[in-house]
């Protein structure tokens, strides 16, 4: 072999190392949202929105802390048409601030029957809001919508995480 061709088949065989371990890690759209996951207990089931209160410490001597209010809000699942199943059933979750922190990481999941069967998530950074939908082929049953947020007011800050909200159930003939 070569020195010409050796750097070729190293970049090959990293390429090819690299392709494995994304497959793994990195699960297709379809395969994930065919897969049912087991049921979750939702935190406050058709409550729908909830507030989240933080209170960030003041940069400036004697200036009072910040409270920040991020109110998480799942929607109630419905029918849309067309997309990429054709037409099914969709769920979407929102979260709004009362000031703009560092990072919102949202995370939405649907439900059908009780058991997760889909979710996406959205990061945003230095904002005030974010939003997050996910879709699924329509079958008869019922369908709620959860939503979780983690939220970081500050550059290096801790995070906090929110239970899982519910929103309100569908059911669709």
């Amino acid at each position: 072999m070569s020195n010409d061709t050796r750097p070729f088949i190293r970049r090959a065989a990293l390429g090819a190392c690299a392709a494995a371990l994304a497959a793994l890690v990195l699960p297709s759209t379809t395969a994930h949202a065919a897969t049912a996951h087991p049921a979750v207990t939702l935190a406050k089931p058709g409550s729908g929105a909830t507030v989240l209160t933080f209170t960030v410490p003041s940069t400036r001597e004697g200036a009072a802390p910040l409270t920040i209010d991020c109110t998480v809000t799942p929607s109630t699942p419905f029918r849309y048409y067309g997309g990429p199943y054709g037409g099914g059933e969709e769920g979407l979750a929102s979260v709004s601030c009362s000031a703009p922190v560092y990072k919102i990481q949202l995370d939405v999941a649907l439900y059908y029957n009780g058991a997760q069967v889909t979710y996406n998530s959205n990061t945003v950074y230095n904002a005030l809001s974010a939003s997050a939908d996910t879709e699924y082929p329509l079958k008869q049953g019922s369908y709620q919508t959860g939503a979780r947020a983690t939220i970081t007011t500050v550059l290096g800050g801790s995070s906090v995480t929110s239970p899982i909200y519910g929103s309100a159930s569908v059911t669709l003939p």
